[in-house]
C-alpha cells in the first residue's frame, strides 16, 4: 500500500516533470498566503488559457488537458486553488470569503498586464471561475465551465456532498474512485489509496467543512455573468449531478450548455482529447467574434 512519503515522491515528481515539459514553477504572495501555478508559452493566436482544479485535486492533474491546447494558445497557466498542491492555506483561517479572497488575489496578479484570458473551471474551480468573473470581469474574455460546484443546495444536498467528500474518501475511497471513472482505471486500488491521503490533509479537510448554503450562488451571480460562457456537464457526473438544473435555469441567455452522454465529473481524466476539442472550437469561435466586433 502507498505511503504517505510515497504519495509525497508522486506529487514532487509530477512537478518535475512539468518543469521538462517546459512548464515554469511560480508563487504569488496574497494578503493571505502563497498561490503557486504553472505557466508556458503557447505557439497559438488564441487568448492566454486558465486552468483550475477541482475539490482534492492539484493543477498537475490538469495536465492531459491543458498540453492539448497549449499549441493554440498564447500561454497556458494551472493553478494550485488555496489549500490544495503547493498553495498555501489561508491564514489565520479557511472560511468560503478567506479562499474566494486568496484565489481572487492570486488571480488578479497572475493576469495583470494580459490579454483578457479563457478561464476553465472544474467542480471546485469552476465555482472559483464564477467568482473571480464577478470579482474582475475585466481580465476575463471567455468562461468554460466544467460541471461547476457552488450551486445553491437544501441542507440535504449538503449533507450528502458532505458524506461524499469527508466519509466517502476516507472510508470508501473505490467507490468514490467509481464515482469519477466510467471505466475503472488501471490500478485503481493505489489511486485510491492516493485519494485517501489526498483528502486526510488537514487544509482539505477544513475547505470540506466550510460548505455552508449562505456561501453558496445566488441566481443573480450567474445571471451577471456577461463574458462568452461554455457549459459542460456530463451525463455520467455521479458527484454533483443533483446541481445541473440550478445552473441550466440560471446561466443567462448566451451561455451554451453541452451534456456529453459519456462524461464524468472530470472528463479530462478519461476523455481529455474531446474535451480540449470543445474548448478550442469554442475559444476560436468567440476569438473570431472579438476581432470582427473590433
Amino acid at each position: 500500500m502507498p505511503t504517505e512519503k510515497l504519495s509525497r515522491i508522486v506529487f514532487h515528481s509530477s512537478r518535475r516533470l512539468l518543469r521538462v515539459g517546459g512548464y515554469r514553477s511560480h508563487f504569488v504572495q496574497t494578503s493571505l498566503g502563497k498561490v503557486h501555478y504553472y505557466e508556458a508559452s503557447g505557439s497559438g493566436t488564441l487568448p492566454p488559457m486558465v486552468f483550475v482544479h477541482g475539490m482534492g485535486a492539484h493543477a498537475a492533474d490538469l495536465h492531459p488537458l491543458f498540453r492539448r491546447l497549449r499549441r493554440d494558445a498564447q500561454a497556458i497557466i494551472a493553478v494550485d486553488l488555496p489549500a490544495h498542491g503547493w498553495s498555501d492555506t489561508p491564514h489565520p483561517e479557511v472560511t468560503p470569503a478567506s479562499l474566494n479572497q486568496m484565489f481572487c488575489e492570486a488571480l488578479d496578479q497572475i493576469l495583470r498586464d494580459r490579454p483578457p484570458a479563457l478561464l476553465f473551471g472544474n467542480s471546485l474551480g469552476g465555482l472559483g471561475v464564477i467568482r473571480y468573473c464577478r470579482h474582475n470581469p475585466a481580465r476575463v474574455g471567455q468562461l468554460v465551465l466544467s460541471s461547476p460546484g457552488g450551486a445553491a443546495l437544501s441542507e440535504a444536498q449538503l449533507q450528502k456532498l458532505h458524506g461524499i467528500f469527508a466519509h466517502e474518501t476516507q472510508h470508501t475511497p473505490a467507490a468514490f474512485l467509481a464515482r469519477l471513472y466510467n471505466q475503472p482505471p488501471a490500478l485503481g486500488w493505489l489511486i485510491a489509496r492516493e485519494v485517501q491521503l489526498r483528502f486526510r490533509q488537514p487544509g482539505l479537510q477544513a475547505v470540506i467543512q466550510t460548505f455552508d448554503p449562505d456561501h453558496l450562488l445566488r441566481p443573480e451571480d450567474l445571471q451577471q455573468i456577461h463574458v462568452p460562457t461554455l457549459m459542460i456537464w456530463g451525463q455520467q457526473d455521479r458527484i454533483l449531478e443533483d446541481q445541473v438544473h440550478f445552473f441550466r435555469e440560471h446561466l443567462p441567455a448566451h451561455a451554451h450548455i453541452l451534456e456529453p452522454s459519456h462524461f464524468t465529473h472530470c472528463p479530462y481524466m478519461e476523455m481529455p482529447e474531446e474535451l480540449a476539442l470543445q474548448i478550442r472550437n469554442f475559444a476560436r469561435l468567440h476569438s473570431r467574434s472579438a476581432l470582427r466586433g473590433a
